[in-house]
């Protein structure tokens, strides 16, 4: 039960840190799985108009909440 949380909130992270590089110095790999929040929701919706390097970081947070609480017993 502990597994599903754990891997979402890796995920979650990898696409944090992954959208923060590829927005401050494009990055060719990682594409598309990784760089998913970043390419298709963060740039293209004006509510994170110049917030995106805030926005990714904001998930890579969430993902490592996510695994802290996923790894208490």
């Amino acid at each position: 039960m502990r597994k599903g949380p754990r891997l979402l909130g890796l995920l979650l992270f990898m696409m944090g840190v992954s959208g923060t590089v590829d927005h401050l110095a494009t990055q060719p790999i990682m594409g598309i799985l990784f760089n998913a929040p970043n390419r298709w929701i963060f740039e293209r919706m004006d509510l994170f108009e110049g917030r995106e390097v805030f926005a990714n970081l904001s998930l890579a947070f969430v993902g490592v909440v996510l695994v802290a609480f996923s790894l208490r017993r």
